[in-house]
């Protein structure tokens, strides 16, 4: 498996790993275990991407709360433009016009981004409680 590095660009890559954990020797086992070095990396760059996630929460609501400003706006136009007919089909007329569609599409895309950037933050939390149990019990076996 092949990712890409967002932080230097650079394409790294992945190994599985196997399944067959009894059928391992011992120093197979050891090998898919990360050096201290490793852990104590990963524990950084973990909790730089972290310090940045309530920026990234903050505007993606506030995209979020634009994109529902953006609907009001396009459905007060639809119906502005659906006049002469009763105020039910002036609504009907506006919920399928294009630009309010076009709206809900956003708004959809917007909720999306945000749920992203939640569950991001969440994973990189559980990551970093991960790390640190991994760095404590390092810490104790190098010494």
């Amino acid at each position: 498996m092949t990712i890409i590095n967002p932080g230097t660009g650079e394409v790294d890559d992945l190994d599985f790993v196997p399944l067959d954990l009894a059928g391992l020797d011992e120093s197979e086992l050891l090998a898919m275990f990360p050096t201290p070095v490793q852990c104590a990396g990963a524990l950084l760059i973990a909790r730089h991407h972290i310090a940045s996630a309530p920026a990234v929460i903050a505007a993606r609501s506030k995209a979020l709360k634009d994109a529902k400003r953006a609907l009001i706006v396009a459905r007060g136009y639809a119906m502005q433009r659906a006049e002469g007919r009763t105020a039910e089909i002036r609504k009907a007329i506006a919920e399928s016009d294009s630009d309010v569609i076009s709206a809900w599409e956003h708004i959809d895309t917007c909720e999306l981004a945000l749920e992203y950037a939640r569950e991001r933050r969440k994973s990189l939390s559980e990551d970093i409680e991960i790390l640190r149990s991994l760095n404590a019990n390092f810490r104790g076996e190098h010494q």
